[in-house]
């Protein structure tokens, strides 16, 4: 046990390390798009890096591919549900010209975020450890990751049940063709479904 709490404290400190390394702003911005009195509402954004929920700000649901999503063009949200994203432009451009010169130091970006993840990974494992052995079943110890892809740019459906409950994210894009949900790839009662070349991986959390 102790072992775990030194691990847990150079964690810390290292993530801190990395984290000033790799500033946020420089790299992302956050945004918030807000539906009022329960319409849909369409926020206008770069999403071509992907689109990262962070936190809900209603007391509305808020439900990937239900309440929230996001194309190419912006996030939109619906039925109450408002929420702050964290976006990031694939190319660099977050209306931030600094941007390109932090993509183009790629060793110093990439040392910064894997140290970064390391070390959330690690003191995840020190948080899990610590709790009681009966909690092991949570829903993160069902959660299923699916790899499909579009073939030739052709629409392809990658079958797996997925109730209605249960929310589909896309974990990473392996393909060079942009992957946007409602787009290029989205999700049904009957499984994952790709198109325009997007291929990635998927996670189903139920």
């Amino acid at each position: 046990m102790k072992n775990l709490h030194k691990l847990a404290l150079i964690s810390v400190i290292g993530f801190g390390f990395f984290s000033q390394a790799n500033p946020v702003s420089a790299q992302q911005q956050r945004i918030t798009c807000q539906s009022q009195n329960g319409r849909y509402r369409f926020c206008e954004t770069n999403t071509r890096g992907g689109v990262k929920f962070i936190r809900q700000i209603s007391n509305a649901e808020c439900r990937q591919g239900s309440t929230w999503g996001y194309d190419r063009n912006g996030i939109w949200v619906d039925q109450g549900c408002s929420a702050e994203f964290s976006v990031r432009d694939r190319g660099g451009n977050n209306n931030n010209n600094n941007n390109n010169n932090n993509y183009n130091n790629g060793g110093d970006s990439t040392a910064a975020i894997v140290g970064g993840v390391l070390a959330v990974g690690a003191i995840a494992a020190v948080l899990a450890s610590g709790s009681n052995n009966n909690n092991n079943n949570n829903n993160n110890s069902f959660n299923d990751t699916v790899t499909c892809g579009s073939e030739r740019g052709n629409f392809t459906r990658c079958n797996t049940n997925i109730s209605r409950r249960d929310r589909v994210v896309l974990k990473r894009q392996l393909s060079n063709s942009g992957c946007w949900e409602n787009d290029t790839w989205g999700y049904d009662s009957n499984g994952i479904w790709v198109d325009g070349g997007c291929r990635g991986l998927f996670e189903i959390q139920r």
